[in-house]
């Protein structure tokens, strides 16, 4: 399978509460809306006369969802929901969909120095408009045994007139001479030089020509959007330059690449991650591979995890780069950055636009 580091988003349902905030008082509003788990189900939230909120509820059993609806949204609307979990052990989830449900934003933790792993925190200035959008609630994926259940709480407000974040390009570095890499999540970590001897005998005059060829699906990959392509058979950044590495080498049995996180909106411009590529031996495939096929398939890999860097999850979609669990032989194809739905991993309804969520991360090809 492609496995990036982001794990999966299992779903739970609640019986719902709705209260609504008037002014400095609370006017309760009961809407259990029951069952609510899909777009066409959704419950409504109606705002208070400041656009805020509070949904309550409790997640109860296995496979549902609740799903409301927040009306409509326009570029500049600051979104907050700040989701907390008193007197319950649940772990919960939050994400957000336009119109045309499509995955706009999630979060599974509270983050700052007052974070919490069982709660959950959005503060997001919307991109484009639409009429409506939503917010699912669920159970994280993370969640350890006892907090897939329980209560929660959803304190949400709208305010306007917040200037719209703008697109900013990003560096990417192919680093083909392996290293040390060092991070939280990718622990600490010594990655081998790219080696086509590595990966089969086959191909033990070929490196040379397998990372050109590795960079040209990238470059292809990525034609369409705002991204610098380097590696370190080219001269590297000036020093403070901020950039974002691949590194290329090593194996691993249970994955093909893995990358430090999914960076929602790409946030973070010096972001790591690692593709295996000892992992890409022939009997993975059907058939041996040839060079070129080889190739495509490692770019294909590359692309998906530096995709994670730059904010997309994981579909289900073998023709799409972001594609989760198709079988080795489907990174022998030209895949590209595309609408699929979500994996059902992440979630079980709505879509991710690779192209729209890129073009807002980093912006279209200078």
């Amino acid at each position: 399978m492609k496995i990036g580091l982001y794990a999966s988003r299992t779903l739970r349902a609640a019986t719902l509460l709705l209260v609504v905030l008037a002014g400095c008082g609370t006017s309760p509003v009961i809407a259990p809306d029951e069952p609510n788990d899909s777009f066409a189900s959704a419950t409504a939230v109606e705002f208070g006369p400041t656009r805020s909120a509070r949904i309550t509820g409790t997640v109860d059993r296995q496979g549902d969802l609740d799903v409301f609806i927040l009306g409509a949204l326009t570029p500049g609307d600051r979104l907050r929901l700040d989701a907390s979990t008193p007197g319950s052990t649940l772990d919960v989830t939050l994400a957000v969909f336009d119109t045309q449900q499509r995955l706009v934003y999630e979060n599974d933790d509270r983050g700052g120095e007052q974070g919490s792993l069982l709660d959950s925190y959005v503060d997001f200035i919307i991109r484009h408009a639409g009429n409506p959008y939503y917010v699912v609630v669920s159970h994280s994926a993370f969640a350890a045994s006892g907090t897939v259940t329980g209560s929660y709480q959803i304190n949400l407000s709208v305010e306007s007139d917040f200037d719209v974040p703008g697109p900013v390009g990003q560096t990417l570095l192919l680093d083909f001479d392996g290293g040390s890499v060092d991070s939280p999540t990718l622990g600490r970590t010594t990655i081998d030089p790219f080696s086509g001897r590595a990966i089969s005998p086959i191909y033990r005059s070929d490196t040379t020509l397998l990372k050109e060829l590795i960079r040209a699906t990238v470059q292809q990959n990525f034609e369409r959007f705002n991204v610098t392509l380097l590696t370190t058979d080219e001269p590297l950044p000036p020093n403070g330059e901020e950039y974002s590495t691949i590194f290329l080498g090593g194996y691993n049995s249970r994955t093909f690449g893995i990358a430090e996180q999914v960076d929602l909106y790409n946030t973070d411009f010096c972001d790591d991650a690692i593709v295996y590529s000892e992992s890409f031996s022939p009997p993975v495939f059907s058939n041996v591979p040839t060079v070129e096929q080889l190739a495509e398939a490692i770019g294909n890999i590359v692309a998906h995890e530096a995709g994670h860097l730059l904010g997309l999850n994981h579909v289900e979609d073998e023709l799409a780069i972001m594609d989760a669990a198709s079988p080795a032989d489907t990174f022998l194809q030209d895949q590209e950055f595309k609408e699929a739905p979500l994996s059902s991993d992440i979630m079980p309804i709505g879509m991710q636009d690779a192209a729209m969520l890129l073009n807002e991360a980093i912006g279209p090809s200078q």
